[in-house]
C-alpha cells in the first residue's frame, strides 16, 4: 500500500494479518519498518475495532518485546546491521493499514468527539492551541484512539507532539496550563505510583527512592482527572541519527556500571533518548571512552539535564562509521540486559529532589 516513506515514532500500522504495530524509534530502516508488536487478532480480546476483537500483547519493557516478537513470522525478525542485534522489522510490504495521528485528530476535531475520551483529546488539542500557541498542525492523537479500538471505560488517552521546537514550548510551558484551564492539572508524584511500580518490578535494583526522585521529573497533564500522556516526536529531517549512518558492535552482554556527568540533553526526551556525557574511561573500552548513553527504555527518556551526575548500567558498544571507530556507547534497553540496566540520579540531582 502507499503511505509516507519516512515513518515516525509512535505511528502505527497493521500488517496483512490485522496484527497492529508501533513504530519504534527515528532510526528506521529504508525497506523496513523497526516496530513493536502492539495487539493481535483474539475474539476474547477488551478492545475493537471494525468488527474485529485484539488483545494487546505489549505492555512496556523489554521482556514483553521478546514475548510479543515470539508470535511473528521469521521474515518479520531481521538481524539489523545498524543495532547488530535481531529486531522486529516487517517489510513495508507486508503493510495493509497506515494510522498517521495528525490524521486521526483533525478528524476528530472535524466531525466531533464520539466519546468521553475523544472529547477530552478534542479540549486538550484546543487548549494546547488556545493557551500555549501550539499548532494543531503540531499535535497527533495516537494509543488506541488513533486505530479506533479504544474503549471509554478502561483506554488510556496518548498524544503525540511533533518537532523540537513545539517540544520546547510544551516542556518549559505545560504548567501554565492549570492556571487558565479549571479541566487541567498536572500530574502529582503519587499519581505515578502504579508506573514507579510496575519500573521496579522489571529493574529490581532500583529503590523506592530512586524511582521517587526519577518520577519527581516526569511532568503530565490530567483532563478532568484522566492523565495524558503526550509523547514528544521528531520530524524525519530532524533526527540526529540516520539510519545506517552508524553501527553498534556490542562488546560485552553483560551490563557494566558507569559514573557520569550530562552534558547535552537535547534530544532526551526522543525516542531513543541520547545523553552526551562527560568522557569515561573503563577497562573494556579497547582504550577508548563512553561519551554517550543510548535509551531504548522509556522509563528513563528526558529526565536527566546537564549538569547532572548519575549510575548507569547499560551494555557497551563500539560505534564505527564506515569501519571507523568514532566512540562508544552504554545502550540502556537491551533483551540481554534486562532487568540490570538502569539510570538513577546521585549527588547533584539528589539534592534537587531534596
Amino acid at each position: 500500500m502507499s503511505f509516507q516513506s519516512k515513518v515516525r515514532d509512535r505511528d502505527v500500522f497493521k500488517d496483512s494479518y490485522g496484527r497492529i504495530f508501533t513504530v519504534l524509534g527515528y532510526i528506521q530502516p529504508p525497506d523496513r519498518i523497526l516496530s513493536i508488536l502492539k495487539y493481535v487478532p483474539d475474539p476474547s480480546g477488551r478492545w475493537a475495532s471494525g468488527g474485529i476483537s485484539y488483545q494487546r500483547v505489549f505492555w512496556g519493557g523489554v521482556d514483553s518485546v521478546v514475548k510479543g516478537a515470539e508470535e511473528l513470522p521469521p521474515e518479520y525478525l531481521i538481524t539489523d546491521s545498524h543495532f547488530g542485534t535481531v529486531l522486529v522489522e516487517p517489510p513495508r510490504e507486508a503493510v495493509s493499514e497506515y494510522f498517521k495521528p495528525e490524521h486521526r485528530l483533525k478528524e476528530i476535531l472535524s466531525e466531533g468527539p464520539r466519546d468521553i475520551l475523544e472529547e477530552r483529546v478534542h479540549h486538550l488539542t484546543n487548549s494546547l492551541h488556545d493557551n500555549l500557541g501550539i499548532s494543531i498542525d503540531r499535535l497527533g492523537v495516537a494509543g488506541s484512539i488513533l486505530w479506533r479500538g479504544h474503549n471509554p471505560d478502561f483506554s488510556d488517552i496518548n498524544m503525540n507532539i511533533y518537532g523540537l521546537s513545539s517540544t520546547k514550548v510544551l516542556r518549559e510551558h505545560l504548567a501554565q496550563l492549570q492556571e487558565v484551564d479549571s479541566r487541567l492539572k498536572l500530574r502529582k508524584i503519587s499519581d505515578w505510583a502504579n508506573a514507579m511500580s510496575r519500573v521496579q518490578t522489571r529493574i529490581p535494583l532500583l529503590s523506592d527512592r530512586d524511582l521517587q526522585m526519577i518520577f519527581s521529573r516526569r511532568n503530565a497533564v490530567c483532563v478532568d482527572g484522566q492523565c495524558v500522556g503526550i509523547t514528544p516526536v521528531l520530524y524525519p529531517d530532524e533526527a540526529p541519527i540516520k539510519y545506517s549512518t552508524e553501527r553498534y558492535i556490542t562488546l560485552d552482554k553483560r551490563p557494566i556500571t558507569i559514573l557520569a556527568t550530562i552534558t547535552d540533553s537535547k534530544y532526551s526526551l526522543f525516542h531513543p533518548s541520547l545523553y552526551v556525557i562527560e568522557p569515561v574511561m573503563h577497562d573494556s573500552c579497547e582504550g577508548g571512552m563512553i561519551d554517550r548513553l543510548m535509551v531504548y527504555d522509556g522509563a528513563f527518556g528526558g529526565l536527566f539535564h546537564e549538569g547532572d551526575e548519575i549510575e548507569v548500567s547499560g551494555t557497551l558498544q563500539r560505534v564505527e562509521y564506515n569501519g571507523e571507530v568514532t566512540g562508544y556507547q552504554l545502550m540502556i534497553g537491551t533483551k540481554e540486559g534486562f532487568g540490570k540496566e538502569f539510570i538513577r540520579p546521585v549527588n547533584q540531582f539528589h539534592r534537587n529532589y531534596q
